[in-house]
C-alpha cells in the first residue's frame, strides 16, 4: 500500500520543480525575445518587420519559439519520469538501498550517468547527488536513468554494454 504521506511529499516536490524549470525557460524566452526585438529595431527593422518576423518564428518553430517548444518536451517528459519516482517510493518507502539503472545502456548515456550506473546508495545519498531527470546529470531532463530497490536487483545482471 502506498504511503500517502511519501506520496504528497513527493507530489509537492515535484510541483515544485516544475515550476521553477518551466520558469527558467520562459524567462530564457524573454530574454531572447527582448534580445531579438531589440537587436533588430536597432539595426531599422520596422515594429510590424519585427512582429511579422516572430510571428513566422512560431508559426514554424523557428529558432526563438522553437527552442522554447524543443525545452519543454523533455521538461515534461522528465517530470513524468519523476512522478513515476515518486509512486515508486510511495510503495516501497525511501528506506532501504536504491540502484541507478542506466537505461540506455547501449546508447549514448551521457558521463553521469555512465558513471552512476549500478551504483547502490540510500535515497536520501542520492538525493543530495541528484536523482535522475533533477538537472544533477548532464543530459539534465533528458535522462531516461531509473532508481530501482536495490533488493530486487541483487539477482540481476546489471553491467554495461561496450
Amino acid at each position: 500500500m502506498a504511503d500517502k504521506e511519501i506520496a504528497k511529499a513527493g507530489v509537492d516536490k515535484e510541483l515544485a520543480t516544475l515550476d521553477i524549470i518551466l520558469a527558467a525557460k520562459v524567462e530564457r524566452t524573454a530574454i531572447a525575445l527582448k534580445g531579438y526585438i531589440q537587436s533588430r529595431l536597432a539595426q531599422g527593422a520596422t515594429r510590424e518587420a519585427v512582429k511579422a518576423d516572430l510571428l513566422i518564428d512560431l508559426e514554424e518553430g523557428g529558432r526563438i519559439f522553437g527552442e522554447f517548444k524543443n525545452a519543454i518536451r523533455p521538461t515534461f517528459f522528465g517530470s513524468i519520469g519523476r512522478f513515476r519516482d515518486v509512486g515508486e517510493v510511495s510503495e516501497t518507502g525511501i528506506l532501504g538501498k536504491w540502484r541507478w539503472i542506466d537505461i540506455e545502456i547501449n546508447e549514448n548515456p551521457c558521463p553521469d550517468c555512465v558513471e552512476r550506473h549500478n551504483q547502490v546508495k540510500t535515497w536520501t545519498e542520492w538525493e543530495e547527488i541528484g536523482l535522475p531527470r533533477t538537472n544533477a546529470t548532464v543530459c539534465e531532463q533528458n535522462c531516461k536513468c531509473v532508481l530501482v530497490p536495490a533488493d530486487i536487483t541483487e539477482m540481476l545482471p546489471i553491467k554495461r554494454g561496450k
